[in-house]
């Protein structure tokens, strides 16, 4: 479930992230790499919800054309 955050910018950091495409999930790919890097921990995060993964061999995996990019847990970075 999604859950709806609100940020403030400055100029600055408003010219940056008009520049990132899909800034939403840059902030929640960083946020995860943050929690991994103090924790050491990695928690799966999927782009597809699990009855949507039903691609790649075992038919697990999440769809490799996703318009919101590719799912690094299912198909690591390339």
């Amino acid at each position: 479930m999604a859950v709806t955050k609100t940020i403030t910018l400055d100029e600055r950091t408003a010219r940056i992230a008009k520049k990132i495409p899909n800034f939403s999930k840059w902030v929640r790919l960083n946020l995860l790499d943050l929690e991994h890097k103090q924790t050491g921990q990695i928690e799966e995060f999927h782009l597809a919800e699990p009855q949507a993964r039903k691609w790649g061999p075992d038919k697990d995996k999440c769809n490799p054309h996703l318009t919101s990019g590719l799912c690094i847990t299912c198909w690591g970075e390339l």
